[in-house]
């Protein structure tokens, strides 16, 4: 049975890695021992903007944009005027998908707690 956990990001999924005796290192994650560590390096995918969506500019008659579907994209940079994928991130996200297609079971390590409200 092969196990993957996904961390929040690198450093704790060595920590995570060295406890569970994946100690061999690949290109966004370790293995070892039926186990693959990786991780997502905090915000991999985040919610469209209201442009996405059909919305431009702030106009306060338009909130709140509740879509009927939610359309998620892959952690953005700024280049020039324009956002596009994060290259890094787009690789990150591939090993993962990756390594979730192989596995019987995820274990999602993730920081949950600052992420909803007490």
């Amino acid at each position: 049975m092969k196990i993957c956990i996904i961390a929040e990001k690198p450093s704790v999924a060595r920590e995570i890695a060295a406890i569970v005796g994946a100690e061999n290192k690949e290109e966004g994650f370790l293995y070892g021992n039926n186990y693959t560590v990786t991780w997502a390096l905090g915000h991999l995918v985040t919610l469209a903007m209201p442009e996405d969506y059909g919305f431009s500019g702030f106009v306060k008659e338009n909130l709140p944009i509740i879509p009927k579907d939610f359309i998620l994209k892959p952690r953005q940079v700024k280049e020039g005027k324009e956002h596009k994928a994060d290259g890094g991130a787009m690789r990150q996200l591939k090993v993962i998908k990756q390594l979730f297609e192989k596995c019987d079971k995820i274990i999602v390590a993730t920081d949950a707690g600052r992420d909803y409200p007490k």
